[in-house]
């Protein structure tokens, strides 16, 4: 109740300047239906065998609301802020009950000649999400990925958390079709902030457009909070490091895509670890509550590949994308593997609102060699919907 009427208070404080500064109050719905199904087996043997056909919420996109607006200083320079909130379409509730504007809440300086430099909580350059996540969408049709559409996102590669709290971001110029970012994250709240009880984060990033050609590139890394380590597996965590290329080219009748990605010393891959939490029961904690297999692992290292393209037809787009990942866990002896692939169609009733229809397949599979255990995911889902913008 708080919060609600908070963020009535914020929107209705916005709403009255709104006219007076350059200030937009702006978002999306998204919402539709779904239907899901799935087997898993172990050694063979099949464990869990469901289906489910319910209401989808944000399921090509994520549900939100948001302001954002500039000042100008002077000449050539700006001061501008995001505020964005995500919530659920089908039950209204927040989309993450302990904060508000969990999408993004950032301060930003802009300047013509210098570039943009930004503080606060905000998307992971490597992503698609807010105001930098430039990376996910001129690779993958498909961008981050939502539900479990195989952009490249955490359904099939490694280390995609999409945003960080307490974090510096520096977008550069763009000169001769280059534009350079540089985004850390001093991770944590409070206290933990900067500190060894907290997840730090740092990346760098270009993006070069020329034309119909679009080529981009991460690296990026993840110093991880010792306390929590020491408390898991009595040892610090190996730091995790991924290496991000890909790109697109627009050949007039379709729209090409392909992204990489080398990853060492990550916590999972592909989403391995859920569907092995999912399959079998690792052991119980002192309180006889279930211990995830993923508080034990950390060094996953491997590779992934995703493929895509774009195609107008019939007054809308076709997508498509075909995603591969490999991977191996030293402290468990593990490896695993991922295949997905989605074809979807969006077709526009507007400007402003669009209907899609997507088909994903997942295929998940991780072999422990510590357990002599092999558990494999077959994975389908449709779904179907609308989008309206404001």
């Amino acid at each position: 109740m708080k919060k609600t009427l908070a963020a009535v208070a914020v929107l209705g404080a916005f709403a009255g300047s709104a006219f007076a500064a350059d200030v937009t109050l702006y978002g999306r719905i998204d919402g539709g239906f779904q239907y899901n199904d799935q087997t898993i087996e172990v050694n063979g043997q099949e464990v869990v065998d469901d289906s489910s056909f319910k209401m989808g919420s944000g399921q090509s996109t994520g549900n939100r609301f948001g302001l954002k607006g500039t000042e100008e200083i002077s000449e050539g320079f700006k001061v501008g802020f995001v505020l964005e909130h995500g919530f659920d379409f089908d039950d209204g509730a927040y989309a993450d009950d302990d904060r508000m504007f969990n999408r993004e809440s950032s301060l930003q300086l802009i300047s013509d000649d210098y570039g943009t430099l930004a503080i606060g909580r905000m998307g992971s350059i490597k992503s698609d999400a807010g105001t930098f996540g430039f990376y996910a969408g001129a690779v993958n049709p498909f961008g981050t990925g939502l539900s479990n559409v195989p952009g490249i996102g955490s359904s099939v590669f490694a280390a995609a958390t999409s945003r960080y709290d307490n974090t510096i971001t520096y977008k550069s110029p763009t000169f001769a079709g280059t534009t350079v970012y540089a985004q850390y994250s001093m991770g944590g709240n409070g206290d933990d902030e900067m500190t060894h009880r907290a997840d730090r984060y740092a990346a760098l990033g270009v993006n070069f457009v020329a034309g119909n050609l679009n080529l981009a590139a991460v690296v990026d890394w993840t110093d991880e909070a010792y306390e929590k380590a020491f408390v898991m597996t009595g040892d610090e965590r190996d730091d995790q490091y991924t290496v991000n290329v890909g790109g697109s080219y627009n050949f007039g009748v379709a729209k090409t895509y392909l992204a990489a990605q080398y990853f060492k010393n990550a916590n999972d891959m592909a989403g391995v670890i859920a569907v092995m939490d999912d399959a079998i029961n690792l052991g119980k904690d002192a309180d006889g509550e279930a211990i995830s297999w993923g508080d034990f692992t950390d060094t996953f290292k491997g590779y992934g590949v995703a493929l895509g393209a774009d195609v107008p037809a019939f007054g809308g787009n076709f997508l498509v994308s075909l995603a591969y990942a490999d991977g191996e866990e030293e402290n468990w002896d593990a490896d695993a593997t991922a295949y997905s692939g989605a074809v979807g169609y969006t077709y526009p009733l507007s400007k402003r609102t669009n209907l899609y229809a997507v088909g994903v397949y997942n295929n998940r599979e991780i072999k422990a060699g510590w357990a002599d255990t092999k558990v494999e995911q077959d994975q389908y889902q449709a779904f179907f919907g609308m989008v309206h913008k404001f």
